[in-house]
């Protein structure tokens, strides 16, 4: 297997470990709170605002049920839009790969408006999607999910709106790849019409868009500069910066294009 496949199988037990974990030690630690204390720690909260109308669905009871998403109140925060608050973001270092991965849909959508596009496109799709396990399409789900654990909510936050926010990233993440394989499917078969086609490209899309959506903007914009400004030091355009081409870019960028290496190679 490869360094990939071995990675991906690391990244996906230890984000199902840790959300059954959380889900586990924050049910201990507030089982001794009265509904009292459960109640104050609503009022409380800056968000209290956002939080009242969920009091009635979520229930003055020390035990942390699942919210369902029509109950869910979002905020932004940090320039993200969220369910929960977050107390400390993963580094760019871990969001690059997803970001080229957003850059490879949006070429899918542009390309597919083509029809002449589509035999390349659908023979793309199925090396993306090919292998049982060490594929392209588990390493950016993997990636995801890497980023998705490495995120820190402030420990003041209700678990029910943790949990919401997690579900939500994943949700995005899994919707991505569906529409995806979807369209995979409907190129392979033949004859479909374009409407179909386009639509499943940006279904794709705008999945992954609203993934992005959670993160912070100024996130987002930062690993958008540090993309270009590797792309730009990669001058024999290999995918990979030697030595000489590293110190094109800055010594910050070094070191967090050093870390992207560490952990995705």
């Amino acid at each position: 297997m490869t360094t990939k496949g071995i990675l991906l199988l690391l990244l996906v037990s230890l984000f199902h470990t840790t959300i059954f974990a959380f889900q586990a030690s924050t049910t201990t630690s507030r089982a001794s709170k009265t509904a009292l204390q459960v109640h104050e720690d609503h009022v409380i909260s800056r968000r209290s605002a956002l939080i009242a109308p969920l009091v009635a669905s979520i229930g003055l009871t020390t035990t942390c049920s699942r919210p369902s998403h029509a109950a869910a109140a979002t905020a932004v925060l940090g320039g993200a839009t969220q369910a929960a608050r977050v107390e400390t973001w993963p580094g760019i270092d871990g969001l690059e790969p997803m970001y080229e991965f957003k850059l490879s849909l949006d070429a899918v959508v542009a390309g597919v408006q083509d029809p002449k596009n589509w035999p390349y496109i659908q023979k793309r799709l199925e090396k993306f999607f090919g292998g049982f396990i060490v594929n392209e399409k588990n390493f950016y789900f993997g990636v995801g999910l890497q980023y998705m654990n490495d995120i820190q909510y402030d420990k003041a936050e209700l678990p029910n709106y943790v949990v919401l926010d997690k579900q939500s990233r994943y949700d995005a993440l899994e919707q991505t790849m569906k529409s995806l394989e979807n369209l995979k499917s409907v190129l392979a078969i033949g004859g479909s019409d374009e409407a179909t086609v386009v639509d499943l490209a940006k279904s794709s899309q705008s999945a992954l868009a609203s993934w992005f959506a959670l993160i912070p903007e100024k996130d987002v914009k930062a690993v958008e500069e540090f993309f270009l400004n590797v792309k730009k030091a990669d001058t024999n355009r290999d995918g990979r910066l030697s030595d000489d081409e590293l110190v094109f870019l800055s010594p910050a960028e070094q070191q967090i294009w050093k870390r992207r290496v560490d952990k995705f190679g």
